[in-house]
């Protein structure tokens, strides 16, 4: 009995990874829109995604994080100053990527993932990447051994219960807001 279920898994993941295998083949037709290119996720996807093709539009919000961006890119990269706190921004933003892209389509990254108790931010940035690059992308992705066994039974957990438990490892200033 076990050994069949043993089976189905394996068969299950077999398929998975054989319909994942398939990529967009036009990528330097594909314009990827990310913001917080500054540095962290955003940073590094942006120089992936570039290395890998693609044509992208990083969002930064200081001038160094553009001109180092640039400087660490190829001539596809097309950087832009975005203040998300600024509607004038935003829309300056906005219009700028429907003259440039038209009626193509863009995918948007925004940088807002929470951070990992796992260092290797390679493992974050390769779904991002799967996530735009594969032609039959997953709904849901678990980077890391960590985001499989805690952060993710931790999203489907009681909102009282993860917040507890994330309130244990809270920084001190975060404990004393409440």
């Amino acid at each position: 009995m076990y050994l069949y279920l043993l089976g189905l898994v394996v068969l299950y993941y077999l398929y998975r990874w054989i319909r994942e295998l398939p990529r967009v083949s036009d990528k330097n037709s594909k314009y990827v829109y990310i913001t917080g290119c500054d540095s962290g996720f955003g940073n590094l996807l942006a120089r992936h995604l570039d290395k890998q093709g693609f044509r992208v539009i990083a969002s930064c919000f200081t001038e160094k994080g553009e001109e180092d961006l640039k400087k660490s890119c190829s001539s596809n990269l097309i950087t832009t100053h975005l203040d998300v706190s600024s509607q004038e921004s935003i829309d300056k933003v906005a219009a700028m990527i429907k003259d440039m892209v038209g009626a193509r389509a863009l995918t948007t990254l925004t940088d807002k993932v929470a951070k990992m108790s796992d260092a290797d931010l390679m493992k974050v940035v390769s779904c991002m990447e799967h996530a735009v690059a594969a032609v039959h992308p997953r709904t849901r992705y678990s980077p890391g051994w960590d985001a499989k066994f805690f952060w993710l039974p931790l999203s489907y957990m009681p909102t009282c219960i993860s917040d507890y438990i994330l309130k244990l490892e809270a920084i001190p200033i975060a404990k004393q807001i409440e």
